[in-house]
């Protein structure tokens, strides 16, 4: 599943989302398509301010106008999770347990720390996969987000802080590129590394990782 906030980013996403949630505001949506997952037959659960909100509902029809078949709609929106579980995003994101390590390269991610995380608790990260579509298609994280490198530098500015960011690539070459680039553009966003290394993927979903020689 793929869960989207439909809200103004800014105004409310930024303050306050449901765990997991990708942003896509409404008023944005045909720019930002390429947020959406290439498997068409994936579930999508738009979700906005309640039940007085026509955010999800507008969005919703656009991704079905799009071709996507298995959209929803959480009419309750984010009001009725904070009723339910309280706090925000920035309060319960983060799975206890979870950690991050560092590699020996800059900015890098220790690859054990890494599948860790990935296996037990992937929502505790941004995982954005920076290969192209067609790639990203071929074999990716089932919770990853495909933002090709090639147009990374403009959307800097929207990624989340809520989190920690992880990028990947099929070699480690584009994820790091990806990890400079963010340095450039937002030097005040710490939490951000990147898979050193070479990722395969098998049929089964299951994948691997081949660290560099030293």
């Amino acid at each position: 599943m793929v869960l989207i906030d439909s809200r103004p980013k800014r105004k409310k996403y930024d303050k306050e989302h449901i765990p997991t949630a990708i942003s896509i505001p409404d008023m944005q949506f045909a720019k930002m398509t390429d947020q959406l997952p290439q498997d068409k037959s994936r579930q999508l659960v738009f979700y906005c301010g309640g039940f007085k909100c026509k955010l999800s509902h507008k969005s919703a029809k656009k991704a079905i106008a799009l071709g996507y078949t298995n959209v929803k709609v959480f009419a309750a929106g984010y009001p009725a999770w904070k009723a339910a579980y309280g706090g925000s995003a920035a309060a319960v994101a983060k799975p206890a347990g979870a950690k991050l390590t560092a590699g020996q390269e800059e900015g890098s991610i220790d690859t054990e720390s890494f599948k860790k995380v990935v296996n037990t608790s992937p929502e505790s990260i941004y995982l954005i996969d920076v290969a192209d579509a067609d790639e990203f298609a071929n074999g990716s994280f089932k919770t990853a987000v495909n933002i090709p490198v090639d147009t990374l530098e403009a959307k800097i500015k929207t990624l989340p802080t809520d989190k920690p960011i992880v990028f990947v690539c099929g070699t480690g070459a584009r994820s790091g590129e990806s990890f400079y680039m963010v340095q450039d553009v937002r030097p005040e966003m710490k939490n951000v590394y990147y898979l050193e290394g070479e990722l395969t993927f098998n049929k089964d979903g299951s994948f691997k990782i081949t660290e560099p020689a030293s």
